[in-house]
């Protein structure tokens, strides 16, 4: 804590006089087994209201948020208590038990490293509210009585119940309250020394001792933190507020995605502001393979926290180049953290994108979620198709034994889309696994946030290797748009009390549009209640457009003990509703033609099969826990269809293909009316062979023949011709 200091301008500049003579101390925690303990007391356990306040630097973030913990109290069986923590490129959460079950309200991820920020976490009774150099960044509406974590002790570094979520970086200045502090109240003592006594101030720490291995709480409760593996050389200097500082995030061009560079690249830097005050004037600098440095003034103001792509003027000629090195550098006056001014990168451009490589997901240290960004081209003009591979491998301790749903997704403008699904198998390596994200192109441009989630719950868990596959060729349209739909993790299924009956969605449809379609990723989820619904369970759900009944979803997958990914642990051989253990999740689509009009908004209802589970209370997330769906469906225009759009589509109304991804037998299936005959066409357009059908429902072809790729497999029946587009995988 520094001393005597004095807020001048409600901490926008944090300016502060201080004594020469003040003591200023903090402590270092190596994230490895650094952390204070304290013994639980009546004090540490408000019931109508908290305020928990640090300042806080980090040296790294974990990839979780809950993964770093700043002070910890939690408890479980059942849940109880409070946390603060941070992780996620820069995020903080305030955590507390309500009612025996978590509440969190969490900041954006606006935090850099190796900078000083002051946190604060209130809750209220009915509210949660979280600030950073108290600024308010994000409330939540929350209900239930505060369940306190009366017999748990208290961590600084670290997590009681859930130890190993140790804190990377430098703690200082702890304060715990029983009462709601508003905004202004931390604004006016964020960064003065306080005394102990005053009202609601239950747990003080200003760590200014400098030495031993203990700290002092100043109120007169007593409650005194235990140094733990930590020494001496772990006390260091305490908090210095940020007053200005401005880094770079990244070389945002020229880009890695691409066959070669170009005689006229573009160089683009992401700049950010980490400080509590607008900018709005500092130089950025390059220089490209040690080179000559070229410095710019940005001048556009850049707002606290904010991030802003730079332009430079005038472009490069890296043409004849595979590879280059290029350094970029802020220089600001005042600028107070200098460990983020700069930043290297070595791009080499490539039709391969490795996006998570052997990245380790687990319910620990590592996370369940990772996150990584990509800086891409302008647009995806010069590419036909953008595939995305996966593949899942085991850490050295083994796989995780269960089967559990897991997401790529990207974060765009400040929205999560879902790109693609999977299920985790039982325990095995499984993988070489195809999605085609074209219909995402538009969103795959510039700064591109990648996410990647694995629902585990073991310390073990899965290393996961992502790829991007841009084929350069021409588009098979002149544009695509695509908007969201129903998109839910936890669409909950046979209650009473929750409607069977999606929200009907009214989509405005281009005047330009010529061509369009629903996308769907569809799984249900929970067992033991009625009908073993809803991972178990055969239902037929519809989709209606405007009003009338037009699309059929029989959501099932009844060739699970075909999967590849075998022999598995556990039930892998049993169907079940659209998905299988070890095996990815291929959209269902289907196509609008004749049900939408240019420029004339269509209606969209997604109607569930009517089904009531009579087990709808008591879950206990082992035998009986609540049966729900994940849906991300999505609308996709297309314009101009100068290629044709009939390779656009997976599957279509009239007909529908399975398994795709396939290694094998592919079966087409006649929705509508039987089938005539079967043609498969290469990629390019090329014909490869046509099987006539004698007026049968389905059909199985051999793709075994044909290598790793794409294939148009074009279905005819008397009166409607489709095409689905085939994934045809390695054995």
């Amino acid at each position: 804590m520094r001393l005597n200091i004095t807020l001048l301008s409600l901490i926008i500049l944090l300016a502060f006089s201080w004594s020469a003579t003040a003591q200023n101390y903090a402590l270092q925690m190596d994230g490895t087994d650094n952390k204070v303990g304290i013994m639980d007391s009546e004090e540490l356990n408000p019931t109508d209201a908290l305020t928990v306040e640090a300042w806080i630097k980090a040296y790294e973030w974990p990839s979780s948020v809950w993964a770093g913990v700043i002070l910890g109290k939690q408890g479980t069986n059942p849940d109880k208590g409070y946390c603060f923590t941070g992780g996620e490129n820069g995020k903080v959460e305030f955590t507390v038990s309500l009612d025996e079950a978590w509440s969190a309200v969490a900041t954006p991820a606006i935090l850099g490293t190796d900078a000083w920020y002051h946190v604060a976490g209130v809750y209220d009774g009915t509210t949660m509210k979280i600030y950073v150099n108290g600024i308010l960044q994000n409330t939540t509406d929350v209900t239930g009585t505060f369940t306190p974590g009366t017999g748990v002790v208290m961590n600084l570094g670290d997590n009681p119940t859930w130890p190993g979520r140790f804190w990377n970086g430098v703690i200082d200045e702890v304060r715990i309250w029983n009462v709601a502090r508003t905004g202004q109240e931390i604004q006016d003592n964020l960064a003065t020394e306080l005394t102990g006594t005053e009202t609601g101030l239950v747990a003080y720490y200003p760590m200014n001792e400098g030495e031993g291995d203990t700290i002092a709480d100043l109120t007169g409760n007593e409650n005194t933190g235990q140094l733990i593996n930590m020494v001496a050389e772990d006390w260091v200097t305490g908090f210095e507020p940020t007053t200005s500082d401005v880094g770079v995030l990244g070389i945002a061009s020229p880009s890695a995605v691409g066959s070669g560079f170009t005689g006229t690249e573009a160089v683009k830097v992401e700049v950010k502001n980490f400080a509590n005050s607008p900018i709005s004037t500092f130089d950025v600098s390059y220089v490209v393979n040690g080179g000559d440095t070229v410095t710019e003034t940005v001048n556009t103001e850049i707002a606290a926290f904010e991030t802003y792509i730079y332009a430079f003027g005038g472009t490069i000629d890296l043409s004849g180049v595979s590879e280059v090195e290029i350094t970029a550098f802020t220089t600001l006056d005042g600028d107070s953290n200098m460990e983020n001014d700069t930043v290297t990168e070595v791009i080499s451009p490539s039709l391969n994108i490795l996006v998570f490589d052997e990245t380790r997901h687990n319910y620990g240290s590592y996370g369940q979620t990772q996150n990584r960004t990509i800086y891409m081209p302008e647009n995806l003009d010069a590419y036909s198709q953008v595939l995305m591979h996966a593949d899942l491998t085991c850490p050295s301790g083994g796989c995780d034994p269960w089967d559990q749903p897991a997401k790529i997704s990207i974060n765009k403008n400040a929205e999560s889309w879902e790109l693609a699904r999977y299920i985790t198998p039982y325990g095995i390596a499984c993988g070489d696994w195809t999605w085609d994200i074209s219909d995402f192109r538009e969103l795959l441009t510039e700064k591109v946030e990648w996410e990647s989630y694995i629902q585990v719950w073991g310390s073990s868990g899965w290393l996961l290797t992502l790829e991007l596959e841009f084929i350069e060729g021409e588009m098979p349209y002149d544009a695509a748009h695509i908007s969201k739909l129903w998109c839910t993790d936890n669409w909950v299924y046979g209650d009473p009390e929750v409607s069977y009956d999606f929200d009907e969605m009214v989509v405005p449809i281009g005047a330009n549009t010529n061509a369009a379609k629903i996308r769907m990723t569809m799984t249900g989820h929970g067992q033991g209640n009625t009908d073993n619904a809803a991972e178990f369970s055969e239902f037929t759900h519809h989709i209606h457009v405007d009003g009338v009944e037009t699309f059929e979803q029989h959501l099932w997958k009844a060739d699970c003990n075909a999967n590849s990914c075998s022999p598995q642990n556990g039930t892998w051989q049993y169907s079940r509703a659209g998905w299988c253990p070890g095996q990815d999740v291929q959209p269902w689509e289907w196509d609008m033609e004749g049900h939408f009009t240019p420029g004339v908004p269509v209606a969209l209802d997604f109607v569930l099969a009517d089904y009531t589970n009579l087990l709808n209370t008591g879950y206990n997330s082992g035998s009986h826990t609540e049966p729900h769906y994940r849906c991300h469906s999505y609308f996709v225009q297309y314009e101009g269809a100068n290629n044709g759009t009939e390779d656009v589509f997976t599957a279509t109304s009239q007909f529908s293909g399975y398994p795709n991804p396939t290694s094998g037998t592919f079966t087409v299936v006649g929705k509508v009316e039987p089938l005539k005959e079967i043609s498969v066409y290469s990629i390019d357009g090329k014909l490869l062979h046509t099987y006539p059908v004698n007026l049968q429902e389905q059909f199985s072809i051999d793709l075994s023949v044909y290598s790793y790729g794409i294939y148009m497999i074009q279905a005819k029946s008397e009166n409607h011709v489709g095409t689905i587009r085939a994934i045809v995988q390695g054995k």
